[in-house]
């Protein structure tokens, strides 16, 4: 293995000097390859046994809100298998089940069954998306036995990524993007084959288990959708005909429409009751322009300006041809674009604004082919607020364009109007340019519910209409959520007899998406630190970038406050089901103590790491992509102590939980609020997360909680109520203190002299991710055997960086390295002495990389770990006491007890042993027969640090000299014990 290290050294150097200089690489990494077909259990590693789940391990929802298994609560750490690696070859299962469980995972969820693209899937080869692929249906079935065998239970995703075909009977099949997310909600064929779909998976019968996954307790969990929202495809303003820039086929928005004004009917029953409560839409209440000359009239153009940057051309004039209206319209022609929207914009500045008016944005507009344009109104200074904006698509002939927006801020003379052309080169004319002050719109003309004509509204429009029809469309959507959502549990449930926890959707936008949530059996949410971005095409394998920073940095928290800032439900299991920070970004294992430390203090039921592996290849040492989990060395070998210490409680609850209430009302009115945020809620300060737990009482409440008197937002750095988690964004360092468990995430270079617990780090020479946990269940104090984890990032070899953020597709080739640290440690352990014993791949001790420590003052040790020599980033450690912590001076050399073999033997008459004392220690030595009776008490009393010699006459305790035979001599110097075989002849 030494030898393998040194040639892919090399060979990395010679690439460091035959390729441009690559910003990321590291030299001198070793390789931890952790066999994929191990299951056996390592002697310093935390024990996680192989017991298999039976009949009566259903999970199920205590009265605490958690979930439990038999009346005890269950923590899951947990990944996911993704599309072919969810039905693996079955000579695998056995081994891909047993080294998840020997890593602490004992949660799999099951995604993208529904993949078409994959040869595993289970739709894959039909002539339709209808048929089970049965001989991928047995794969999985295996696999999911073995995972039983192992105590590791199932979460099975039903409706993902599936691909709905004309022959399945689904009209206009082919035009539903995103896999038909949003339409699987509303559209009642698309429900029909979603419950087709449930039944088939969920009541096939595994021929290895003997049951159906319904009645099968390994399943414990189902998810209905993944990443399906209609309120966040309205929040996106999606919901429309494709024409209007949305992604709806005519039928579709036809069926939507249609939907609305039933739901609109059954709640007024006539227009004028519906026009009652709305309101209608009379002309503005003040019609004054706020922009100058926009009808270009006046021959001066004193107040339009053609903003230009980088190598960008364009010029405006005045033209008499053909204008809208009046005698003159403007005219620009652009010549030359840069590449970027704004480095070309015609604009107007300098007019005011007032904060939570709503304005009317009106214009006429042509140009000289098929072209696109942008129209925005914001701030033309620092921080140049955007108020609203809308792209239009532009013909030969006049065309009117208009669009609202509401100022989120009192602009006193420094607001602006611009279009910029999209890069488009070509002739523009415009006219009747307007910014005016809007009167709030109700009914407009021509809407009927008698003809059905009511429209459903923009999200992004919403501020620009009455209060209640606004709360009308949020209700619209949010009913039609609840109803499918609901629809599909009872199926599940009263037809299918599912009897584990269900939730609807798993990526929730606030309170619009969680209303509908709260009627489910649990919460789950996906958060990524730092998701891969695709520029050009989605998912190109070369066109991609990460941000490749540490979270352990950010200043606003993070995932953190994404997951835990106010998604979870009091009385309700809290999940994430897709997490992590993805490869190659040289900072990810920080995600591992993060997640491990702030679901524990948010009281979080399980997390679900994305993922495991995609592929039907479990077993070459090869990070092949963004989401490869199960090759990757530095996140693995974090994986046994940060799941023990979740799964076990190790890092305890909150002290103080904040609850959190809405009424309907606040939560329908939202879309017309500035305060609504697309990715959580924005009504109180999220880093509130990071000193107490928040949790959504109810969303049915009669009043919405009084934000303003919510505890003030905590200053960095953070510190839990609890006095156990830290995070210092400004010195990038997270500590988690408790007695089983200490960790530290983050820059331990900078932060030399960081205690977390019983450990101080007293030097590093990088970025790295360490725990330390008992394994005993004792306090590490007092833990005779803990592990301590090292680790810090990870590459390929000779995977090659462009710059910091991206490889494209050079992803370098077997095996992977683990980039070495170096660290000082000041351990407090109750031990005379301690061994720290670095560990091989399977977690078993490396008796060539041993070492003794003895405590510079009482109880404490200065301990080295150098992976540069190690090669490993396991070290267990050995804890050896009798209570005293007082080191003798004594011979050099001895660095643990040993008792050597005596001598002669056999023997006749006398014999002798020499013996080893590290240091001053009680020390007992015994001879005992072949039937472990004991015959004679040699030595027993306190002896200082030495080397000595016992000697045995051949008698027993009453003097009688023993006859032949085997006996042992038994040394025991506290928790260390050693035997020695002797033979007596006469």
């Amino acid at each position: 293995m030494q030898r393998l290290d040194k040639f892919y050294f090399l060979l990395l150097l010679i690439s460091i000097f035959s390729f441009p200089l690559k910003a990321q690489n590291f030299s001198g990494g070793f390789n931890f390859n952790m066999p994929a077909n191990d299951t056996s259990f390592g002697a310093f590693l935390p024990s996680f046994p192989a017991r298999a789940i039976s009949a009566e391990d259903f999970v199920s929802i205590n009265s605490d809100g958690n979930f439990s298994v038999n009346g005890k609560p269950i923590r899951f750490w947990g990944t996911n298998l993704v599309s072919n690696a969810a039905c693996p070859d079955k000579d695998k299962a056995y081994y891909i089940a047993g080294r998840m469980r020997k890593l602490g995972i004992n949660l799999v969820r099951f995604h993208q069954l529904d993949a078409p693209m994959n040869i595993r899937s289970l739709l894959f080869g039909g002539s339709s998306s209808r048929q089970l692929n049965l001989a991928n249906l047995d794969y999985m079935d295996k696999l999911i036995s073995e995972l039983k065998k192992n105590g590791i239970y199932v979460n099975m995703n039903l409706n993902v990524v599936r691909k709905f075909q004309a022959a399945d009977g689904i009209p206009d099949a082919d035009s539903l993007q995103h896999f038909a997310k949003g339409f699987t909600i509303f559209a009642p064929q698309i429900i029909a084959l979603e419950k087709e779909y449930a039944m088939e998976l969920l009541t096939h019968v595994n021929p290895y288990t003997g049951l159906s996954l319904a009645e099968d307790p390994v399943m414990a969990m189902v998810e209905l959708t993944n990443e399906n929202s209609l309120y966040i495809m309205w929040r996106q303003n999606e919901l429309k005909p494709f024409a209007s820039g949305g992604i709806l086929p005519v039928r579709y928005n036809k069926m939507l429409d249609t939907m609305f004004n039933s739901f609109l009917m059954n709640k007024y029953h006539s227009t004028a009751n519906l026009e009652a409560s709305w309101g209608n839409s009379l002309s503005p209440s003040d019609t004054s322009n706020l922009i100058i000359n926009g009808d270009f009239e006046n021959p001066s153009n004193a107040n339009w300006y053609m903003e230009l940057y980088q190598g960008a051309m364009a010029s405006m004039s005045r033209e008499t041809l053909a204008p809208y209206q009046g005698k003159m319209s403007a005219k620009v022609t652009v010549t030359a674009v840069s590449g970027t929207d704004w480095h070309i914009q015609f604009e107007q500045t300098g007019f005011s604004l007032k904060k939570d008016s709503v304005y009317v944005v009106e214009f006429a507009a042509r140009s000289d082919s098929s072209r696109a344009i942008n129209a925005t109104v914001m701030r033309t200074n620092s921080p140049y607020n955007g108020y609203g904006n809308k792209d239009f698509s532009l013909s030969s002939q006049w065309q009117t364009c208009s669009f609202t927006i509401k100022a989120t801020e009192d602009n006193i003379a420094q607001s602006r109007f611009s279009i910029n052309f999209k890069n488009n080169k070509g002739i523009f004319w415009f006219d009747n340019i307007k910014v005016m002050p809007s009167k709030a719109k109700g009914l407009l003309a021509g809407e009927r519910l008698e003809d059905k004509t009511v429209k459903r509204i923009d999200y992004n429009d919403a501020y620009a209409y009455s209060a209640q029809r606004v709360k009308d469309i949020s209700e619209f959507y949010i009913k039609l959520q609840d109803d499918f959502y609901s629809d599909m549990k009872n199926y599940l449930k009263n037809q299918l007899h599912v009897r584990v926890p269900i939730v609807g959707n798993n990526f929730n936008s606030g309170p619009g998406d969680l209303i509908s949530q709260e009627k489910y059996d649990y919460i789950d949410n996906h958060a990524y630190w730092q998701h891969p971005v695709f520029p050009g095409v989605p998912w190109s394998a070369t066109d991609w970038t990460v941000a490749n920073t540490p979270m352990v940095k950010a200043l606003d928290g993070g995932t953190m406050t994404q997951l835990f800032g106010g998604i979870a439900m009091l009385g309700k299991p809290y999940t994430v089901s897709e997490y992590d920070h993805p490869f190659p970004n040289q900072f990810q294992t920080e995600m591992m103590l993060f997640t491990s430390a702030y679901l524990s203090f948010h009281n979080a039921d399980a997390i679900e790491f994305f993922d495991y592996n995609a592929s039907l290849d479990f077993d070459t040492d090869f990070i092949a992509k963004h989401f490869d989990n199960s090759r990757n060395a530095a996140l693995m070998s974090l994986s046994p102590s940060c799941a023990l210490a979740y799964r076990n409680n190790y890092i305890s609850k909150a002290l103080e939980t904040i609850k959190i209430s809405y009424s309907p009302d606040f939560v329908y009115i939202l879309p017309g609020s500035s305060k609504a945020n697309a990715r959580g809620i924005s009504f109180y300060p999220t880093a509130l997360s990071f000193l107490h737990t928040i949790r959504n009482e109810s969303f049915q409440s009669q009043a919405t909680t009084d934000f303003s008197k919510l505890p003030a937002a905590p200053q960095s750095p953070y510190k839990t109520d609890t006095g156990e988690i830290l995070f210092d964004p400004q010195k990038g360092i997270l500590t988690v203190s408790t007695p089983m468990f200490v960790g530290a995430a983050g820059f331990l270079n900078s932060n030399a002299g960081t205690k977390a617990g019983l450990m101080e780090i007293t030097s590093a020479d990088g970025f790295a991710t360490l725990t330390w946990v008992s394994l005993t269940g004792d306090s590490l104090v007092r833990a005779n055997r803990s592990l301590i984890t090292v680790s810090s990032k990870a590459q390929n070899t000779l995977m090659t960086w462009d710059g910091t953020t991206t490889v494209h597709n050079d992803w370098g080739h077997t095996p992977t390295q683990i980039c070495p640290l170096r660290l000082g440690l000041r351990l407090n352990i109750n031990a005379d002495s301690i061994r720290v014993t670095a560990l091989n791949v399977y977690g078993n001790p490396l008796k060539q990389a041993t070492q003794v420590y003895y405590p510079v003052t009482p109880g404490v040790f200065e301990v080295t770990l150098d992976e540069n020599t190690t090669r490993s980033p396991w070290f267990g450690v050995e804890r050896f006491s009798e209570g005293t912590s007082s080191i003798a001076p004594g011979p050099k050399g001895i660095q643990s007890y040993k008792l050597e073999q005596n001598y002669p033997n056999p023997f006749n008459g006398i014999t002798s042993a020499k013996y080893y004392v590290p240091y001053e220690s009680k020390i007992k030595i015994d001879i005992f027969d072949a039937l472990g009776r004991k015959v004679k008490s040699l030595f027993d009393q306190t002896q200082p640090r030495g080397i000595y010699t016992i000697r045995w006459e051949g008698k027993d305790d009453n003097n009688e000299t023993v006859p032949s035979g085997v006996y042992f001599m038994c040394l025991k110097a506290g928790s260390y014990v050693e035997i020695k075989k002797l033979v007596m002849l006469k």
